[in-house]
């Protein structure tokens, strides 16, 4: 077993043995000596059945207003001695009034206990409500932020059935997910492409596996391992700038957010119903605070899950022809496989008083999908006249194959960091951190076989999701369909492959800051130096073997390599019998040892890469406040260093010549952000902000591929070094009105004008008697995003009797977009931009029952851009989903839990242009999970 997961399994283990010892309540330990200087108060915030540390509070002393941090800390500096009124709101929760002494010489400590409304209008009776209590901490924190933030907690998404961080965060106002095989993998903010969005960890920028985009795959990482999600839609200087859509921080869990002993552990398993495959999920928390003072936290989170997934898939390519568009090529695919994702997350934090805090974080993702593809694979061409892209007649080839593919996806974060209050007005905050992704595809193996028979064949596609095809002049094919004779078959060709890349990044924060007076009533302004250091490289190693005769050294046919299974898509698509899952164990060794398996030189040294990107930042920030009003402001500074080597490679002579470039360019990144507090309850917030989106590694490798001409016109796809950042504007205004006792109405417009978008596009160059059609990044001159979102949060505690468990969860996003192409080729849509988001979930939670039915819509949106036929360009569908999760509480901290997936068993859907030409459709049925969850 590996040191993941026996970790994880150990962890496990020991929360569920502790949890039939653990006591009732929790135990209320101090937090430690919380002396202050003279002109200060320090103190702490937290609930009261718990002691969990609430983050978000809204502390006012003498006029002064200040918000508690994580732990439920909070600081009021510069007072002079006398009696302070000390009021504490926090929604959810019963409002705290008190009075504070300060002394001449020596400040004072408050801590502060809060009590849910909940638990206050039940005289005698504390009724905890965790998804309340977490949509609580949740709204507070994102109501004391002075830029537009988005917060989620941990324990709220948690009632949501949701896999990964991706699905987790597309539960959030603006934000939405890409999915692969139904399951989500990138994330979308506000209709930017995304790469607009960056993703990090406790502050640490993930590496990413990725060998093609900056877009972070989200599904590497579980949902299980966090505390809250994080996003943060409006730069303010102290944050990395290459967030034009804005960023997500993936909060881990800490030890001193609560009194004592944390303790959470549940197991899972159910089924997915296309294919029967299994469904199994565990996960595990343990920490504590330790030391005489309880000033020492460890926390320890681990999370397994196995899903047996099976996907019906159909795709048909379109190209130009005939005067309009004809299906050239149909891909009947199903898809076996079982995805492993492991994460394992370890947090020390030592309080070594109120005035210095040390932290280190490690975590480590996992994520391992294997699979099997059967595919029957049908080319089309020398179209009868008259053919378009309804009806048509064209002769047919067909190719059926098995692919094995493995890949192994790896995401570790190390974050050391510290807090230190110096003297009674510096503050310093650093962090060490190293980012380090790899992504392993191994094997990735695939047998093809092609029909010796190419007959003429009619189809109809009428209805585009299911096409009618028929085979003529040949008996012993079927009447209609595509179930072609086994005999028609030989061996066409046995592909090997293995990729490898690796991304790390190296990096170093230092911040101080310190209370001013020269400009409001009270404030704070930061300096701050950052250093970035990352590194990327890819390996593609490809090698074929196409002899008939080491096949037919076998003694075998295709057929014996075929099992009783049988493929049959969406009860329609019958392409007949399935490839045996061992057949790369049995026959692909004497096929690899052959001298006739040779390596594709080409395609093994035109994908390789390696590139390096240096970062230096610098920033000043100043706060202020006047009464109601806050502002944020300041400058930041980057300076980012490129260098990159690839390969050169003539496909006519076979040259191969090694390429180098470099580039280095500055940005200067202004922002402002201001919040005006009506009341305590209702907020207005205006920003101003840039930010940048530095192209993708790929786009910048200085690789180039000559092909082979066709007629007069020589194809070239390069990387271009000189390609530049995108850079944006970014306009938000938002209005929040807070709910009593617990609830959310807010609306915010927002506007992004972005220089320099960047596409991949072609241009001819002449040469001689020839044409250089030369595909590479190009930068588009100018672009723009802007929408508006609109959310509801609420729990209905003011209703009679039962119905005072009635809840509401939903949100609504509008994003349009435009783009001007390079080479005055028009304009079009930013790939990933959706009209319409929105999630609408009902909730109740009482009597022991927390129950959710969620539904999330996204509306079509374009994936990739067909710059020489934009008619073709590739769209997403629309897509809605329909979710359900319940819980009951046994007492005691145990509770049983179900949830299904895809209730209604919804596709997913592209097509080429317009939705008659379907490119893929795609569907995985429904999921269920049940189980059994503990938590102290």
């Amino acid at each position: 077993m590996s040191p993941n997961r026996t970790a994880i399994a150990t962890a496990i283990a020991a929360t569920l043995a502790l949890a039939w010892t653990a006591p009732a309540t929790a135990q209320s330990t101090s937090s430690g000596t919380m002396a202050a200087m003279a002109n200060t108060i320090v103190g702490k915030v937290s609930e009261a059945s718990r002691g969990v540390s609430l983050e978000g509070a809204i502390v006012t002393v003498g006029g002064r207003q200040v918000s508690t941090d994580r732990e439920g800390f909070f600081r009021v500096t510069g007072l002079a001695p006398g009696r302070y009124a000390l009021q504490v709101d926090y929604l959810g929760y019963v409002r705290h009034e008190s009075e504070v002494e300060l002394g001449d010489s020596r400040g004072a400590q408050v801590d502060v206990t809060l009590r849910s409304t909940v638990a206050a209008t039940e005289v005698g009776v504390v009724e905890v409500r965790a998804s309340r209590d977490a949509q609580a901490m949740a709204l507070n924190q994102q109501r004391a932020s002075t830029n537009y933030v988005n917060v989620v907690s941990a324990d709220l998404l948690g009632q949501f059935p949701d896999n990964n961080i991706a699905e987790s965060t597309q539960r959030i106002p603006g934000v939405s997910i890409e999915r692969d095989q139904g399951e989500g993998r990138y994330v979308t903010v506000r209709g930017a492409p995304k790469e607009f969005t960056t993703v990090s960890i406790d502050g640490v920028q993930l590496a990413n596996p990725d060998a093609a985009s900056r877009g972070v795959e989200l599904d590497t990482i579980p949902s299980d391992v966090i505390a809250a999600l994080e996003v943060t839609k409006a730069l303010t200087p102290d944050m990395d700038g290459d967030a034009i859509a804005g960023n997500i921080n993936i909060r881990t869990q800490s030890a001193l957010d609560r009194e004592g002993l944390t303790l959470r552990a549940s197991l899972a398993g159910g089924k997915y119903q296309l294919g029967d495959g299994e469904n199994q999920r565990y996960n595990a928390t343990v920490g504590n605070r330790f030391g005489a003072e309880q000033n020492i936290g460890v926390l320890v989170s681990g999370s397994i899950s196995r899903q047996g997934r099976f996907t019906d898939n159909v795709e048909t390519l379109y190209q130009a022809g005939g005067g309009g568009f004809r299906p050239t090529e149909v891909q009947i695919k199903d898809y076996e496989g079982l995805r492993t994702r492991k994460g394992l997350t370890g947090r020390f934090d030592y309080r070594i008083n109120p005035d210095h805090l040390l932290t280190f974080v490690a975590s480590d993702s996992n994520f391992e999908d294997r699979e099997f593809r059967d595919n029957l694979i049908i080319a089309l061409d020398n179209f009868a006249a008259g053919s378009g892209e309804t009806n048509g007649q064209a002769r047919a080839t067909f190719d059926k194959e098995l692919r094995e593919r493995t890949y192994d996806k790896t995401i570790r974060t190390y974050n050391l960091s510290g807090e230190h209050f110096l003297g009674d007005a510096w503050k310093l905050d650093w962090q060490a951190s190293r980012s380090e992704a790899t992504k392993t595809t191994s094997p990735r193996m695939q047998y093809i076989f092609r029909s010796g028979v190419r007959p003429q064949m009619r189809y109809d596609y009428s209805n585009p999701d299911f096409p009618v095809w028929t085979i003529l002049g040949r008996p012993d094919a079927p009447a209609t369909g595509v179930n072609v004779p086994e005999s028609w078959f030989a061996f066409r060709r046995l592909n090997d492959r293995y990729e490898y890349g690796e991304e790390d990044e190296n990096a170093l924060r230092v911040d101080l800051g310190r209370s001013q007076t020269f400009l409001g009533d009270s404030g704070d302004i930061r300096f701050g130096v950052r250093t970035r250091q990352r590194d990327k490289m890819f390996d593609d190693e490809r090698n074929r073997n196409g002899s008939a005769a080491d096949f037919a050294a076998l003694g075998i046919t295709m057929s014996d390599m075929l099992c009783d299974s049988v493929s049959n898509n969406f009860d329609y698509f019958l392409t007949g019998r399935r490839f045996c899952r061992d057949i790369f164990d049995r026959y692909a060794g004497q096929l690899i040892a052959s001298p006739n398996h040779v390596r594709l030189i080409p395609d093994s040294l035109t994908g390789d890469y390696r590139a390096s990107e240096d970062v230096q930042a610098g920033y000043v920030r100043l706060d202020a406040n006047w009464n109601r009003l806050t502002m944020i402001t300041g400058l930041r500074y980057e300076r980012t260093e490129t260098e990159g080597s690839a390969i050169q490679f003539d496909s006519v002579t076979r040259a191969v010549t090694p390429q180098t470039a470099r580039r280095r360019y500055d940005n200067v990144l202004p922002s402002v952000h201001l919040r005006y507090e009506f009341s305590p309850d209702t907020v207005l917030r205006g920003s101003v902000s840039s930010a940048l989106n530095r192209p993708d590694f790929i786009q910048v490798a200085p690789y180039r591929v000559i092909n082979e001409p066709d007629g007069t016109i020589v194809p070239i796809n390069e990387g271009n070094p000189l390609v530049r950042e995108a850079f944006a504007w970014n306009a938000d205004l938002s209005f929040e009105h807070y709910l009593r006792p617990l609830g959310l109405l807010s609306a915010a417009v927002f506007y992004k004008r972005i220089d320099d978008p960047l596409f991949v596009a072609s241009r001819d160059e002449a040469a001689g008697a020839q044409t250089l059609r030369i595909t590479r990044a190009e930068n588009g001159e100018r672009g723009r995003i802007h929408g508006a979102e609109l959310t509801w949060q609420q729990t209905f505690d003011m209703l009679p009797g039962a119905l005072d468990g009635l809840g509401i969860y939903a949100n609504y996003t509008y994003a349009k977009s435009r783009a001007e192409l390079p080479f005055g080729l028009g304009q079009t849509e930013l790939p990933g931009t959706s009209r319409t988001n929105y999630n609408l979930a009902l909730t109740y939670e009482k009597y022991g029952l927390n129950t959710r039915l969620a539904y999330n819509y996204r509306s079509k949106f374009i994936q990739t851009f067909d710059i020489s036929e934009p008619e073709l360009n590739v769209y997403w569908d629309e897509r809605a989903s329909l979710d359900f999760s319940a819980s009951y509480a046994l007492g005691l901290g145990w509770s049983v839990f179900g949830e299904v997936n895809n209730i209604r068993d919804t596709r997913q859907i592209r097509f080429q242009g317009q939705r008659n030409r379907v490119l893929e459709m795609e569907g995985f049925g429904r999921s269920w999970l049940a189980g059994v969850r503990y938590q102290f």
